[in-house]
C-alpha cells in the first residue's frame, strides 16, 4: 500500500501562486506543448519546473530527473495530479504537497523559543539513568531461566511516558553523547502545528496515516525496519571506511540529532525510497484475505528482510564498537526513537492497534522466543500518554491481560526524568529576591528555564496555555486546583483513571510511578511555583473561581476527591485563597511587577511576592484583628512576611529520629520552603500541627538568611466541640517539630466543624517557645473569616467539604466502606458489626 499524498496549508497568497504559475508555464510550454500527453517524462519535467519556480519553498532535491522519476513511480496519484495541473495550467495543489516541501532550516519565532530547550546545556542524570535502564532491559531480554522455561520478554521495545516539558525528547538526543546511535523520529499528527520538535513526514505518514488491513500494516512495519537498518548500515559503513569511531559518531550526531541539519531530511527521502523497494518485495506475499487474525494465529510477512537487514546493521555497529564491546554487549548500541507516538495507540477501522503490529515486527527481528541475538538495538516509544505502553502488548484482543504469559511481557514505562535541574542553589539568591521570575522559573521541569527569554509575561502566557491544555477540557478545573492545593484523587473511583491520564497528557500532571502492568499509577503535581502562578491566573480569571469550586464540590460528593481526615482540603483552600484575594483586592492588579532597575527577569511574580504577616491576618480575620492582637504583637511582626503560592505534602514528621541521616535543621528546612514559595501539609501522624507556612523577617539580628526565618503552624479540627483549650498545647519545641528560634511565630487552631463563630487572639512569650501569636478561630463563617465575602461560592464550598459526611449519598457509601474496616478505630463505626445488617426499609 503506497501512502496517500497529504497537503500542507498554503505557503503563498493567490497573487503569488498566479505569478509562479506563469513562470512554470513559460518554461514548460515550449518543451511539452499545450495539451497534456500523459508521458512520464513530461510529468517529470513539469514537476521539476514547479519545484524550481517555488521561491525556495519546495525541495531542490526535486529539480532533477534522477529524483523526480522514482518519486512519480512511487506515487501514481502524483502523476494524475500533474496531468490535471497541466490541463488547468495551475499548480497550487502541487506546491502544497507535504512530500515536496523544502527542509525547514529555520523556525518560527515560537518554535525558535522551544528550540532553545535542545541547544542549552543539559543538566541532570536522566540520560545516564535511561542508558542504564536500557542496559538492564537488554540483560533481562537475553535471560533464559535455568529450569529451561520460556523467556519472559516479548521484544526489544520500551516506552518513556511523562508530562510535557519534562525532557523526554532531549533525553533521547543526549544518548548520542554516550556512544549510542540515535535515530530520532517525531510522528505527531499533521494537524498538530504548534509543537516542537518538528514532525518527520515520512515515518509519521508511513506509521500512522491511511492504514489499511492488519496484514498490510504488518508488511509496512517490516519494510520500514528493513529500510531503517539498511540505511543505518550503509551510512555507518561509509563513514567507518574513512575515519575513526569518534569521527563516525560525530558525523551521525551532527546530521541526525540536529534539527537544522540538511542531512536529516535527506536521510528520510532516501529512507522512503529504500522502504518502497522493500515494501514492493514484501507486499506480493501479503495475504489479501486474513481468515483468522487473532494474536496467536496472526503472522507478519517480511520477516526475512528485517532479519537480514539488521544483521548487516549489527555488523556495522559492532565493527564501529570494536574491542570496546568485549564484555559489554548489553550496552545500548542503537535507539530508534518514535516521539509523540500517541497516534500508534488509536484503534484503526479494521480493529487493530498499530503499536501492537509494530511491536510484533520488533519481536521478529529482536529474536522473539529464540533470543538468537544479544545486540542492544531498541525501539523507544515516547508519549505523554500511557496508552502507548498499554497498546504495545501483543494481546490487544484481551485487554485484561496487561502482563501476559511468559515470553510476552513488556517492560515498565520509564518516567524518571528528574526535577529542579536548573534551580538556583540556596545561596544563589537573597531571600528577599525569591519572587523574581528568573529565580522561580528554575524550579520544576527543565523546559521553562531552558527557553527563558523575551518577556516574563510571554513566558507566563506560554505556561498558562500548557496548563490549560485542549479547548473545553472537562478536567481543567480540577487540574488547576490540584496543582496548587494538593487534591488527593481516590484511586479506584470510576473517574479517577481518566482524570489522571488526561491531566498528565494535557495539564502538566506528572507520573511518579508506573508499574509493569499499568493497572494503576501514582501521579501528582510536584512543587513547581512558576506553574502555580499560571494556575492562579487561570483560577482568578473572570468567573472561574466560583465555576472551579462548583466542579470541586461535585467531585467531592462523588467520592473522586478525598477530603482527608480533619478538613485538610478545606484548610488547604482557605489559607492560599485568602492570600490570592488579598493580592487581588484592588482592580487591575498586575500578575508581574516590573523591577525597579528595568531588568526583565528581575520582575516579581505577584503570587510569589512577600506580603506582611499582619496585613495578611488582618485581611483574613477582619478589622478587629489588630486590636485583638495588641501593640506588642504588631511590633513583634512588623517586619515579618509570607510568600507561599502552593502546598507540598510531607510523608514524615517535621523532625525525625536523631539517628536518621540527612535531616535538615529547622532553619534550612523553613528557608528552602521560603525560596520556592511552598507551604507544607504535614503527614497524618504529625503531632500537634497540620500545616506550616514559612515566615521571613526582613530586619532582625543575624548575618545569614537562616537566622531570619520562622513559621506559622496551623492545626485543623473538625470535631463538634470546641478545641480552644488545646491552643496553648501547640509548641514548636515538640520532639516531632523542633523548630527552635528566638524569632516570633504564629500558632493557629481552627475548629472548622463548629457552627458558632468565634475568634480569639493572644500574644504570649514563653521561655521555651519564644514570642507566639496564638489565634483560635471557629466555624466556616463570614463572621470568622470576613474575606469569604469576596467569593460567592467559597463559603458554601468550604462548608460542604467539612460537612460532607452528612450528605446522604456520600454517607451511605462511607458506611458501607467502613463496615469492611473492623477494628480500624475504637469507635462504633468500626467496632459495631451489627450495623451491617441494617436496612433502609
Amino acid at each position: 500500500m503506497m501512502m496517500t499524498l497529504t497537503s500542507v496549508p498554503n505557503s503563498f497568497d493567490d497573487a503569488t501562486h498566479e505569478a509562479l504559475d506563469i513562470q512554470v508555464n513559460e518554461f514548460v510550454l515550449p518543451l511539452i506543448g499545450v495539451e497534456p500527453t500523459g508521458r512520464c517524462l513530461d510529468h517529470a519535467l513539469l514537476l521539476i519546473a514547479v519545484a524550481g519556480f517555488s521561491n525556495g519553498t519546495l525541495n531542490s532535491l526535486y529539480t532533477s530527473h534522477r529524483t523526480v522519476l522514482p518519486l512519480i513511480e512511487r506515487h501514481p496519484e502524483l502523476a494524475s495530479m500533474l496531468h490535471t495541473a497541466w490541463s488547468n495550467k495551475a499548480y497550487r495543489d502541487i506546491r502544497n504537497l507535504e512530500i515536496l516541501q523544502a527542509p525547514r532550516l529555520e523556525f518560527t519565532a515560537e518554535e525558535d523559543v522551544l528550540y532553545k530547550a535542545f541547544t542549552s546545556p543539559y543538566h541532570g542524570k536522566a540520560a545516564d539513568a535511561f542508558y542504564e535502564y536500557l542496559e538492564r532491559n537488554n540483560a533481562k531480554f537475553s535471560y533464559i531461566p535455568l529450569q529451561g522455561g520460556p523467556p519472559q520478554y516479548y521484544g526489544k521495545f520500551c516506552s518513556i511516558v511523562q508530562s510535557s516539558g519534562t525532557g523526554k525528547s532531549r533525553l533521547l538526543l543526549e544518548l548520542s553523547r554516550k556512544g549510542v546511535v540515535v535515530l530520532y523520529m517525531n510522528i505527531r499528527p499533521l494537524s498538530d502545528k504548534t509543537a516542537f520538535p518538528p514532525r518527520d513526514a515520512f515515518p509519521a505518514e508511513m506509521l500512522t496515516a491511511n492504514l489499511g488491513t492488519k496484514a498490510d500494516y504488518g508488511a509496512r512495519c517490516c519494510a520500514f525496519f528493513a529500510a531503517v537498518f539498511t540505511m543505518i548500515s550503509d551510512r555507518l559503513s561509509t563513514t567507518l571506511a574513512s575515519g575513526s569511531l569518534a569521527h563516525a559518531l560525530k558525523l551521525w550526531n551532527e546530521s541526525m540529532c540536529n534539527f537544522l541539519s540538511r542531512d536529516r531530511p535527506q536521510f528520510f527521502v532516501e529512507l522512503q525510497a529504500e522502504y518502497d523497494s522493500y515494501y514492493a518485495k514484501i507486499n506480493s506475499k501479503v495475504p489479501k484475505h486474513v481468515v483468522d487474525d487473532r494474536p496467536s494465529n496472526f503472522s507478519i510477512s517480511g520477516e526475512e528482510h528485517v532479519v537480514q537487514s539488521i544483521e548487516h546493521e549489527e555488523q556495522a555497529i559492532t565493527g564501529m564498537r570494536g574491542l570496546e564491546y568485549i564484555g559489554g554487549y548489553h550496552k545500548p548500541k542503537l535507539v530508534i526513537a518514535l516521539d509523540e507516538a500517541e497516534p500508534l495507540s488509536v484503534t484503526t477501522p479494521d480493529g487493530y492497534c498499530p503499536s501492537t503490529v509494530l511491536c510484533q515486527a520488533i519481536s521478529l527481528y529482536s529474536g522473539g522466543g529464540a533470543r538468537i541475538r544479544n545486540d542492544a538495538v531498541w525501539v523507544v516509544f515516547v508519549s505523554t500518554s500511557s496508552k502507548v505502553a498499554d497498546c504495545a502488548t501483543p494481546w490487544p484482543h484481551y485487554a485484561s491481560a496487561r502482563v501476559p504469559a511468559d515470553g510476552q511481557m513488556a517492560y515498565p514505562p520509564y518516567s524518571q526524568l528528574g526535577w529542579d535541574q536548573q534551580a538556583d542553589s540556596l545561596k544563589g539568591i537573597a531571600a528577599t529576591d525569591v519572587a523574581q521570575a528568573g529565580h522561580i522559573i528554575g524550579y520544576g521541569r527543565p523546559l521553562w528555564k531552558s527557553i527563558q527569554g523575551g518577556s516574563v509575561h510571554e513566558m507566563v502566557v506560554l505556561v498558562v496555555s500548557k496548563l490549560f491544555g485542549p479547548e473545553k477540557s472537562e478536567n481543567l478545573p480540577l487540574a488547576v486546583l490540584s496543582q496548587r492545593f494538593y487534591l488527593n484523587v481516590t484511586l479506584g473511583h470510576y473517574e479517577a483513571a481518566h482524570f489522571i491520564a488526561s491531566s498528565v497528557a494535557n495539564h502538566l500532571r506528572v507520573y511518579i510511578t508506573l508499574p509493569d502492568d499499568r493497572s494503576w499509577s501514582f501521579t501528582t503535581y510536584p512543587s513547581e511555583p512558576f506553574v502555580s502562578c499560571a494556575a492562579a491566573l487561570l483560577l482568578h480569571a473572570k468567573g472561574n473561581l466560583d465555576i472551579f469550586l462548583g466542579v470541586l464540590e461535585e467531585k467531592i460528593l462523588s467520592g473522586m476527591i478525598d477530603v482527608g481526615k480533619s478538613g485538610e482540603v478545606a484548610s488547604r483552600l482557605l489559607w492560599p485563597l485568602a492570600k490570592d484575594l488579598f493580592i487581588r483586592r484592588t482592580p487591575h492588579c498586575r500578575s508581574v511587577i516590573p523591577a525597579a532597575d528595568g531588568q526583565e527577569w528581575k520582575s516579581e511574580l505577584a503570587d510569589c511576592q512577600m506580603i506582611p504577616v499582619i496585613d495578611y491576618l488582618h485581611f483574613i480575620f477582619g478589622p478587629r484583628f489588630c486590636d485583638r492582637a495588641g501593640k506588642a504583637a504588631k511590633e513583634a511582626f512588623k517586619h515579618a512576611y509570607i510568600n507561599f503560592s502552593h502546598w507540598v505534602r510531607m510523608d514524615e514528621n517535621i523532625s525525625i529520629s536523631k539517628n536518621r541521616g540527612g535531616q535538615l535543621d529547622a532553619g534550612q528546612w523553613t528557608l528552602r520552603h521560603w525560596h520556592r514559595t511552598s507551604a507544607v501539609q504535614c503527614c497524618h501522624n504529625q503531632p500537634l500541627v497540620d500545616k506550616m507556612i514559612p515566615i521571613y523577617f526582613k530586619d532582625c539580628p543575624g548575618k545569614t538568611d537562616l537566622s531570619h526565618v520562622s513559621q506559622i503552624f496551623i492545626s485543623d479540627r473538625t470535631e463538634r466541640s470546641s478545641s480552644l483549650n488545646d491552643l496553648h498545647n501547640i509548641t514548636r519545641s515538640h520532639d516531632s517539630i523542633k523548630c527552635h528560634s528566638p524569632l516570633p511565630w504564629v500558632a493557629i487552631l481552627v475548629d472548622l466543624g463548629l457552627e458558632e463563630s468565634a475568634v480569639e487572639v493572644k500574644f504570649t512569650d514563653d521561655p521555651t517557645d519564644g514570642p507566639c501569636l496564638r489565634i483560635y478561630a471557629a466555624a466556616i463563617d463570614v463572621r470568622t473569616f470576613p474575606f469569604l465575602t469576596k467569593s460567592r461560592r467559597l463559603p458554601s464550598t468550604l462548608q460542604k467539604i467539612i460537612a460532607h459526611d452528612q450528605i446522604h449519598g456520600r454517607q451511605l457509601e462511607k458506611i458501607l466502606w467502613e463496615q469492611m474496616q473492623y477494628g480500624n478505630s475504637p469507635t462504633a463505626r468500626h467496632m459495631e458489626w451489627e450495623a451491617g445488617a441494617n436496612t433502609s426499609h
